[in-house]
């Protein structure tokens, strides 16, 4: 391999942390491998090659790893606590005890030194590894070597070698298991880890192991039984804790994700992927307050790391904090110039703002930085067309058919495909793409449709012996007047949303989500099934209301009226009118072939809309949204504002009128010119609400008739 220069080497340092970040751990390690080949003594490449290794649970290479980042940076505080952490999970009290004179002797600021007694102390007794019986301790240690190094195929010929010698010892179950999973050998793999964890039940980091492999194969629900065993065995387990966190966040359970988050950041201060987990699940949940001090005290720690701007910068971004959010981007970039998520984040936010020519440079950029970025593709895509003989496409191309490209990106690059050759009417090939894409996010994000039943039996049950036509505005309820539009995701909510804010008087706050999330929050308070609106207080309700109204105000300052675009305020409407009776509501309805196609053929944020992935969920899901808007129109006869997709597309002025008119808004011409609105716009129709309106997406579903078949027949009589 020639030398590279200073450039490539901090390109491939950058990567490795990044991808440590998303727990792909052999592209991690083979990117530091390159940096090491070069700076054999970098202190920070063997670091992050020990992180490696801790979360695979092999101590000895990590402590290897460490002493040489130690030798060559002896004040690094990060080294120093990395150390400490491998120590306080082996069985080893001379060594814990020769750390403790070794930090003193280095005289380090009492803080730390401090923290390092602390973080050892912790430990009540030595923690025994597993038994290796009378195997040999240096074929256990090649093993995981092999493992460590990516040698999947040597690895399980040694491994399976050692099991016919000792089939009773669990740690040589587990380095098989590895290597069997890192060759795709998903069936033989969770036998050996089942194996691993019955033949050594008090081995924590065997659980911690396996549950991650329970993960990346779709069994969540087994993954959280084997992350809870471990931390049984080790309630201090930080990895364990964040895997827990990680897990939690993809089904959905944002709260207690961010609980065990935060519980891993407790044992160990300084995990920075526990800062950026917690900054995602918080922008998850639209606490962007919260993301974003949780990643300024990462900075106030001492964390000097181009990702945590980056990742602010975002955070700003959906503030609308455009100044802060450039510069951050822009330090980001100073550290590191070549760190593609500062560029895709930097494009995505560009993209919002329709600054499309400068989003497109910072795009093309990331993706030559990370042609394996798939979800890079995919952003690019919503708001580009390119032609299918463009370098971006064919290098997509290539990515699709490498075989080392994970399912996760997979995923997005089958979204990104799929788009492109639709952009291109290359219609027959749409679904060739369309399906493996829906396919992986189901495999990645599981979901039961039965739960959605529940979610809906439990509002009606709450709502069922209130007369809404006749209830009166709560005591003391405010005077603001928001607009919330709601309705399916893909009906054209963001279009109206974008029509309403055109007008002087009103801003639009996108999905804002504050009302309709806090009220579910305080309904869920204490009990399986909300509870019933009658035994709730008004001072619960106006509380509700004070938020939302302050969200809402702190989204759009100096406005006179406010759009709330999300899209599950039609579970609650009725209570909508109680806490904001000067509100209006707008139920933007569309074609359920139409919409549920282009529900299909995107992809939410993680762990939202877990529904969308599957046909014949998306057409009972459709039907129960028709039963909800039908309970709620017999619930509160004219309480709302109804608006069909198509007949706005075909008559634009006449139903912007009944709009305008249904929200108390006086005509205005800049409405039927929303497209030359240039407020941020930060949902997947950021490209459509840019152009005036066209009617190119009407009727699309005949196009794909047959590969829909599955869906219409959900749909039932509802079409």
């Amino acid at each position: 391999m020639l030398p590279l220069n200073n450039s490539q080497i901090q390109a491939n340092f950058n990567q490795a942390v990044q991808l440590i970040g998303q727990r792909k751990l052999d592209e991690a390690e083979n990117r530091l491998r390159i940096v090491l080949s070069n700076m054999p003594k970098s202190a920070g490449a063997h670091f992050h090659m020990a992180r490696i290794q801790m979360m695979r649970a092999d101590a000895e290479k990590a402590i290897q790893h460490l002493e040489i980042a130690r030798a060559t940076k002896p004040d690094g505080e990060n080294i120093w606590r990395a150390y400490a952490e491998v120590l306080a999970n082996l069985d080893d009290a001379d060594r814990t005890e020769a750390f403790l004179n070794e930090a003193k002797a280095a005289r380090l600021p009492a803080p730390l030194m401090i923290a390092l007694q602390d973080r050892l102390k912790k430990q009540p007794a030595p923690r025994k590894g597993p038994s290796i019986g009378d195997a040999s301790p240096a074929d256990i240690q090649r093993g995981i070597d092999l493992v460590s190094q990516g040698k999947a195929q040597e690895a399980e010929s040694l491994a399976r070698g050692l099991r016919r010698q000792h089939p009773d010892v669990g740690i040589i179950a587990l380095i098989l298991a590895n290597a069997l999973g890192m060759q795709n050998k998903y069936a033989e793999a969770r036998k050996e880890y089942e194996a691993a964890v019955r033949l050594a039940p008090d081995y924590p980091e065997a659980r911690n192991t396996f549950g991650n492999f329970l993960v990346e194969t779709g069994d969540y629900e087994q993954a959280e039984k084997e992350f809870q065993a471990a931390l049984k065995l080790r309630k201090d387990m930080p990895q364990a804790l964040l895997n827990s966190a990680s897990l939690l966040g993809r089904m959905g359970r944002y709260p207690l994700a961010i609980e065990y988050a935060k519980r891993a950041l407790k044992v160990q201060p300084d995990l920075l992927d526990a800062y950026m987990l917690l900054n995602r699940l918080y922008s998850i949940v639209a606490k962007e307050d919260e993301a974003i001090n949780v990643l300024n005290e990462a900075l106030e720690k001492g964390m000097k790391n181009a990702l945590i701007h980056a990742r602010l910068g975002n955070s700003y971004g959906k503030q609308g904090r455009e100044k802060d959010a450039m510069a951050a981007f822009d330090k980001a970039i100073e550290l590191d110039e070549n760190l593609s998520i500062a560029y895709s984040f930097r494009a995505l936010y560009l993209q919002s703002l329709a600054r499309f020519e400068e989003a497109e440079a910072d795009f093309r950029k990331a993706l030559a930085l990370q042609p394996e970025g798939g979800e890079i593709y995919r952003s690019f895509f919503t708001s580009h067309k390119l032609k299918l003989d463009d370098p971006v496409i064919l290098q997509l191309e290539d990515q699709i058919e490498n075989t080392r490209t994970t399912d996760g990106n997979k995923m997005q690059m089958y979204f990104a495909m799929a788009k492109a050759v639709e952009q291109n009417k290359a219609y027959d090939r749409v679904f060739d793409y369309l399906n493996p894409a829906n396919d992986l996010v189901r495999k990645l994000f599981p979901y039961d449709i039965s739960t959605r039943r529940k979610e809906i039996d439990k509002v009606k049950a709450a709502f069922a012996d209130v007369d809404f036509s006749q209830v009166k505005p709560i005591e003391g309820a405010s005077d603001f007047a928001p607009i919330f539009v709601t309705g399916m995701p893909r009906s054209g909510t963001t279009l109206v949303e974008q029509i309403l804010s055109s007008h002087s008087r009103v801003d639009g706050a996108g999905e804002n989500g504050a009302f309709i999330g806090n009220l579910t929050a305080m309904m869920n308070q204490g009990t399986p099934n909300y509870r019933p609106l009658d035994i709730i207080g008004v001072d619960e309700l106006r509380g509700v209301g004070e938020i939302a109204e302050k969200s809402l105000q702190d989204a759009c300052p100096g406005a006179e009226r406010v759009v709330d675009k999300a899209i599950q305020t039609y579970m609650a409407m009725g209570v909508v009118k109680m806490i904001f009776p000067k509100a209006h509501i707008v139920l933007v309805r569309r074609d359920p072939r139409d919409c549920l196609l282009s529900i299909y053929k995107n992809v939410f944020p993680e762990g939202t809309h877990r529904y969308a992935y599957n046909q014949t969920d998306l057409g009972k899901y459709y039907r129960m949204f028709v039963e909800m808007v039908e309970f709620w129109r017999e619930k509160l006869p004219g309480g709302f504002h109804e608006i069909q997709y198509e007949d706005l597309i075909d008559s634009p002025e006449e139903e912007t009128r009944k709009l305008l008119e249904a929200c108390d808004l006086e005509w205005e011409d800049a409405c039927l010119s929303f497209h030359e609105n240039k407020r941020r716009v930060a949902t997947l129709s950021v490209a459509q609400v840019r152009q005036p309106i066209y009617k190119s997406s009407q009727a699309a579903w005949k196009r794909h008739e047959d590969d829909l078949a599955e869906m219409i027949e959900a749909l039932g009589d509802v079409i």
